[in-house]
């Protein structure tokens, strides 16, 4: 190509490139040496032109922080420290960036192919845009982690067929045999993001205006910090845009914090529900007393049992509390893969 005709599409191009965002994107990591490279190199390949990379690292005592040093030229920002967590990490990072907008991404997560030009293209021609939330690619590493219950789909469907809810609680089947699933939100679920979040968050782009409160992350939250956010979000009425593109992938090996999180993680759940709804008696109370037994059954004895006694009883309660609490969010308050 002559220089003439690469200054005539620079030229081109030159307008287009001025009305894109500034996005900032936070990496925490604590010795994650053997993946956070993949993560990194994710966020150099979108070669999108106005990145802003901040590393944060809590002092990893592995080789994070060589796998980081060769990718300094394309890091805005670095540390290697002792934080108080994660979500302590990454207030670190938010604290960094500039960009118009932000999010982070974990370093064990990748960004999907042009994810960042598809997000810097909805914000910059939607300016009334404050949360844009695309899909997720899930693939799980570790066999039958991404199996689900055997039954479940029976009762799922056939409640589904008699009370039709629109939730979309599973996910798309996108290769059965390697395990690989694409996490698909609705605005319907978002309506429903105190018992239910349905957003990944490596999928999940913000304006930093919205990151207005002392700490972006609440830092008492160990696992769920994202689904706190999410709903701190909602609770203001910011204006959300759910799209059909994949902006992200997961690999779930079943040593992510995520997938290893337990119990614990449904006492953070609890206290997000209680904290952004209002009820004299929370639904988090009738879960934890009934439905917390019936999930606990449910993953120690998978099939059958499920099929012919558990199921009946699950949706028997469903509709037992349905009047009081309304049908879709009670049969979207299902935590089973926490316990």
């Amino acid at each position: 190509m002559k220089n003439s005709e690469q200054s005539t599409i620079c030229e081109q191009e030159a307008p287009h490139l001025a009305k894109l965002p500034t996005i900032s994107i936070v990496v925490p990591n604590y010795n994650s040496g053997a993946t956070i490279g993949a993560t990194l190199q994710s966020l150099i390949d979108q070669n999108y032109p106005k990145l802003e990379i901040i590393v944060v690292d809590g002092g990893s005592t592995d080789n994070s922080v060589e796998v980081i040093k060769q990718f300094e030229p394309y890091i805005t920002w670095w540390v290697s420290e002792k934080d108080s967590g994660q979500s302590n990490a990454i207030n670190k990072g938010f604290a960094k960036c500039n960009g118009d907008i932000v999010n982070w991404l974990c370093s064990d997560d990748l960004l999907a192919p042009d994810a960042l030009h598809t997000v810097g293209k909805y914000f910059a021609e939607s300016p009334d845009i404050d949360v844009l939330v695309g899909r997720s690619q899930i693939e799980y590493r570790t066999e039958n982690l991404g199996q689900p219950l055997k039954g479940a789909n029976f009762w799922m469907s056939l409640f589904g067929r008699v009370l039709p809810l629109g939730l979309g609680a599973r996910p798309m089947i996108k290769d059965a045999e390697n395990q690989i699933y694409i996490k698909a939100p609705t605005l319907k679920q978002i309506d429903l993001i105190a018992v239910a979040s349905p957003i990944h968050q490596p999928s999940c782009f913000y304006r930093r205006k919205l990151l207005d409160r002392p700490q972006p992350l609440n830092e008492s939250y160990e696992y769920t910090m994202d689904i706190e956010l999410f709903n701190y979000f909602y609770s203001r009425g910011v204006r959300w845009r759910v799209i059909d593109e994949v902006l992200s992938i997961a690999p779930v090996s079943g040593d992510n914090k995520t997938s290893i999180a337990g119990v614990k993680a449904t006492y953070e759940l609890e206290q997000i529900y209680k904290t952004y709804t209002k009820e004299w008696i929370p639904l988090t109370y009738w879960h934890r007393r009934l439905r917390y037994p019936l999930e606990g059954f449910i993953k120690r004895h998978r099939g059958g049992i499920w099929l012919y006694i558990v199921g009946p009883v699950w949706v028997a309660l469903t509709l037992l509390l349905a009047p009081f609490y309304g049908v879709e969010k009670v049969w979207a308050l299902r935590w089973t893969k926490w316990i």
